[in-house]
């Protein structure tokens, strides 16, 4: 099984069905093309909620709070004006914080970013803490980096103890 797959066999709640996403508009307005796996792993939880504490956003979501284009902006901004340390750490990398892809959040205002490659097979995860210093790098795709955090391979510097739970699950809401 793929991680994807794996991620898609933990108990889940909600609507089932199609998660849509405005592409286009997205990569527009965000100046970007989405690596193929990113667009697989929003297209399965786009809108998504696991345990009750970190959202997936979905590309031309109604609701703004859950949008992938309006949470980007607002965090490209907070990157690049609040946080040195990530700024240096992108710029190591050879990208800069208005490259980032914001693809989730927490309850506790973390944020959850792509960080852009020119080879689309190496994008990484950057997850930032809302309130303080802390990050987490991962060098894979979205779903691996979920799957680890969520079965406890990975421990992240960023999430609370008490995430992820010890039976994880998800919440799917395809039309949030």
């Amino acid at each position: 099984m793929t991680d994807l797959e794996l991620l898609a066999s933990f108990p889940a709640t909600g609507e089932a069905g199609p998660v849509l996403n405005d592409w286009e508009t997205a990569e527009e307005e965000l100046d970007t093309a989405f690596p193929p796996a990113f667009k697989k792993f929003l297209e399965a939880f786009g809108g998504a909620k696991f345990d009750d504490f970190l959202r997936v956003y979905r590309a031309g979501a109604e609701n703004e709070f859950a949008d992938l284009v309006a949470n980007t902006v607002t965090a490209r901004h907070t990157m690049e004006v609040t946080r040195d340390a990530i700024r240096e750490l992108l710029a190591e990398r050879g990208v800069k914080p208005s490259q980032l892809i914001c693809w989730g959040g927490t309850d506790n205002a973390d944020m959850c970013f792509l960080v852009p490659h020119e080879d689309p097979e190496q994008w990484a995860v950057l997850t930032v803490i809302g309130r303080g210093r802390e990050y987490d790098l991962y060098e894979g795709p979205v779903e691996s980096y979920l799957l680890r955090i969520l079965r406890g391979d990975l421990v992240s510097e960023v999430f609370p103890d008490d995430f992820p739970d010890e039976e994880p699950s998800y919440e799917r809401n395809p039309w949030i």
